[in-house]
């Protein structure tokens, strides 16, 4: 009778709840994947599949939702008109990828980093839920904008036989402004910019362009965000052969001790350390003014 009771009450739940809401481009009309969706006041967040599609269930404690995805304009919506919805349309960003003008100035473009050596992966709490972070000096001391971000993912650390580890599993990107010492200052980038890699071991590049990043006077800080395990659906929080399932980024060891690399763990909830015996697999493309 108690299984009758809920079963009447759920066939009264908007028919909207038990369907998949697609996000697709404005233009072309396809599913758009890897979209950030985060919901107002929470910390969670969504990504679109393959599809383009998201969780409904999950909107449900929420007033506002925020639509973020690479090379399209961010968008926010009333919870309630969402879940009417069946499809939510972003709008392109026009962008020029081989130019460089910043308020009418020529600038030249720069890859900063250098290569990348691969001696193992890099996972320095042992677990899920961290960053690590790459500082980046002004060293031309003139105006400037960072064009792009590069990542060196790999799938598994050189230890490791047999791993679960997916580059279709989700990282964030992390861009701060940098203090006197290269520590990660105030965030630069605003959004919640969650990517996938494609490859193995290469540079995989995050365009960010459309956000306008000048270049602070002390230079900048680029991070690489592994989330909480429930966000990747593993059942162990610590890291082993054969649970750990998010991204590894690339890693070379200096025997010197290094200025450039820092780590934290959680997200804005505890200190940078530095690392000095690590430089983590991130490079930076930016614009300087000739």
């Amino acid at each position: 009778m108690e299984v009758l009771k809920k079963l009447i009450l759920l066939s009264f739940l908007p028919f909207n709840l038990w369907a998949q809401i697609k996000v697709v481009d404005s233009l072309t009309k396809l599913p758009i994947e890897g979209v950030t969706i985060v919901l107002d006041g929470s910390t969670d967040i969504q990504i679109t599949n393959e599809q383009g599609e998201f969780d409904v269930s999950k909107l449900n404690n929420a007033k506002l939702i925020t639509f973020t995805a690479i090379g399209y304009q961010k968008k926010i919506s009333d919870i309630k008109k969402v879940q009417e919805l069946d499809r939510v349309y972003l709008n392109p960003v026009t962008y020029l990828l081989n130019e460089v003008n910043i308020s009418g100035k020529r600038y030249r473009k720069h890859l900063i980093g250098g290569n990348m050596s691969l001696l193992h992966g890099s996972n320095s709490y042992g677990g899920y839920n961290y960053e690590e972070a790459r500082f980046f000096p002004n060293e031309y001391k003139r105006e400037g904008k960072i064009i792009a971000v590069h990542y060196f993912i790999i799938k598994k650390q050189s230890f490791e036989k047999k791993s679960k580890v997916d580059l279709s599993n989700a990282f964030g990107v992390g861009v701060y402004e940098a203090n006197e010492d290269g520590s990660p200052g105030k965030p630069l980038l605003q959004d919640d910019l969650v990517v996938r890699a494609k490859e193995h071991a290469e540079w995989f590049e995050v365009n960010l362009e459309q956000y306008n990043l000048l270049m602070p006077k002390h230079g900048f800080v680029v991070s690489f965000k592994v989330f909480s395990a429930s966000f990747y659906n593993a059942k162990d929080a610590r890291i082993t052969n054969k649970n750990f399932v998010a991204p590894v980024l690339a890693l070379k060891t200096y025997l010197r001790k290094s200025t450039e690399s820092w780590k934290r763990r959680g997200f804005a909830i505890s200190n940078w350390t530095r690392d000095t015996r690590s430089h983590f697999g991130i490079r930076a493309m930016i614009g300087v003014a000739k």
